[in-house]
């Protein structure tokens, strides 16, 4: 049970990033972004209906092969090079070892009046998750994916308190951690809502405290956008009894805080495991 309040603490440090916001320029009526190649600023094309290239005037290295340029009028093969990038800087997204055809785009270059060192295309575009604002000329990357663990391991030495009220029996500050639509799945039945969870916890658990022990041993850890789930094994003690069981649990966001939405645990050995004697 108590490993449960652990899992919601550590959803709490799942606070959205700033996206990052690359400016638009114009080559003529072109949109144009800088992309960072072994560490030089390159102007790029941005084409959503093209795949990714380079400008071979901007690329002289690589070995030629036959290579498919795709673009709004088609698919059709063309003798190019093919340039391996060690790293591709795009704002705040990093790509490495990267293999892209390059062929001559200086016909671009020349049509709208500024030099072109190549095309970001789809299929970079869809890799990075970049969406384009045409209006405020802005390329927008979403930040990368938080590291669940890490998340996990900062927010359950960050926010203890309501592991806390549950070992001191502090129903006042425990209950303000569950979500008020809160569903807890227990060998004793289903209860719902904070008010059916509180009196079952009361009765069970919080009247013995402060001689509540628990240990908890964590399984998997998954991010879902602004939610956290996980499972572990866990074990509660109390002078009435000794639980060991399994656990999964799910939190979201209310307002400023995370509470806990979901409990589902389950006993690994008939109940009572173990008595003990006050």
């Amino acid at each position: 049970m108590l490993c449960l309040l652990a899992f919601c603490l550590a959803t709490q440090a799942q606070v959205p990033q700033p996206t990052s916001e690359i400016p638009i320029e114009r080559c003529d009526l072109l949109p144009i972004v800088k992309v960072q190649i072994d560490g030089a600023d390159m102007r790029f094309l941005l084409d959503t209906a093209a795949t990714s290239m380079l400008n071979l005037k901007s690329f002289s290295s690589g070995r030629s092969k036959e290579v498919y340029i795709s673009s709004w009028s088609g698919t059709a093969a063309t003798s190019a090079r093919e340039v391996f990038l060690p790293e591709l800087l795009f704002g705040n997204h990093q790509l490495r070892d990267v293999k892209l055809p390059a062929i001559d785009l200086s016909p671009i270059g020349i049509a709208c009046g500024g030099k072109i060192d190549g095309i970001l295309g789809v299929d970079l575009l869809d890799k990075m998750g970049v969406t384009i604002d045409l209006k405020r000329r802005v390329a927008s990357l979403a930040p990368p994916p938080a590291n669940a663990m890490m998340v996990y391991d900062q927010m359950e030495e960050a926010m203890h308190h309501c592991s806390s009220a549950f070992e001191s029996g502090n129903a006042v500050d425990l209950e303000d951690c569950f979500d008020p639509e809160i569903v807890l799945f227990a060998p004793a039945g289903e209860f719902r809502g904070r008010k059916e969870v509180m009196e079952y916890l009361q009765r069970r658990f919080l009247q013995y405290s402060p001689k509540l022990s628990y240990k908890t041993n964590l399984h998997d850890v998954k991010l879902f956008g602004d939610a956290l789930w996980y499972t572990y094994d866990y074990e509660i003690i109390s002078p009435k009894e000794h639980l060991v069981g399994r656990g999964m649990s799910m939190c979201r966001k209310d307002g400023a805080r995370w509470r806990i939405l979901n409990m589902h645990n389950s006993l690994r050995e008939p109940e009572p495991a173990t008595a003990i004697k006050p």
